[in-house]
């Protein structure tokens, strides 16, 4: 038994662990909601630290929708639309955390890009195109240049799938920014983007 909120956060997110890797998405999925609704439930019935509590929970909220994003390489099966609405809401719940426990905007842009990327999943174009640019602003406050090229790429690769190539740059032209700007991470964000363009667009065929 735990005896403080913290160690029951760590005790439930340990079982979380143990579902990722295993491609059981709604099994990952449902052990992560209800691991948060646990601890939501007993703030203030535990001994301990809330805040170390939720910020367990942000994690796992976040590293589960992030697993169930279909975006990170060609999927094995169809893309279940339940599942990536489970997985939103998730990513939701985690950014809402990130802006209760006051992480600062690198991590609000970080969160705010995952909820984006499943409306991108999702087919809803211009919702995540907004998200996206709240992200993008958000590594701008956090002087994350990298990043904001990244998430240009995804309102890009946005605006492609929605037939909208009028205004704005192409994903392309993004992509030879990222490679032009000697990023670390670069040729990862390059090959990031270009997979999620490939896996979407054989989503809309």
């Amino acid at each position: 038994m735990a005896d403080t909120l913290a160690e029951l956060a760590t005790q439930l997110e340990m079982r979380v662990k143990d579902l990722r890797g295993t491609r059981d998405h709604a099994a990952l999925l449902a052990a992560a909601r209800d691991a948060g609704d646990q601890i939501e439930r007993r703030r203030g019935t535990l001994d301990g630290d809330a805040h170390e509590a939720l910020k367990v929970v942000q994690r796992m909220t976040f590293n589960a929708a992030a697993d169930c994003w279909p975006g990170w390489s060609v999927p094995d099966e169809p893309i279940k639309s339940d599942h990536l609405l489970a997985a939103r809401d998730l990513a939701e719940r985690s950014l809402d955390l990130v802006q209760e426990l006051g992480f600062g905007p690198l991590r609000l842009g970080t969160g705010a890009w995952l909820v984006g990327a499943f409306d991108l999943a999702l087919g809803r174009y211009d919702e995540a195109i907004d998200i996206f640019r709240g992200a993008r602003q958000n590594y701008v406050d956090a002087s994350a240049p990298g990043l904001v090229l990244l998430t240009d790429g995804y309102v890009a690769i946005a605006r492609q799938l929605a037939g909208d190539q009028a205004n704005g740059e192409d994903l392309d032209q993004v992509c030879k920014r990222i490679a032009a700007g000697g990023f670390e991470d670069g040729d990862e964000w390059i090959a990031q983007l270009r997979m999620a363009l490939d896996v979407f667009t054989r989503q809309n065929s």
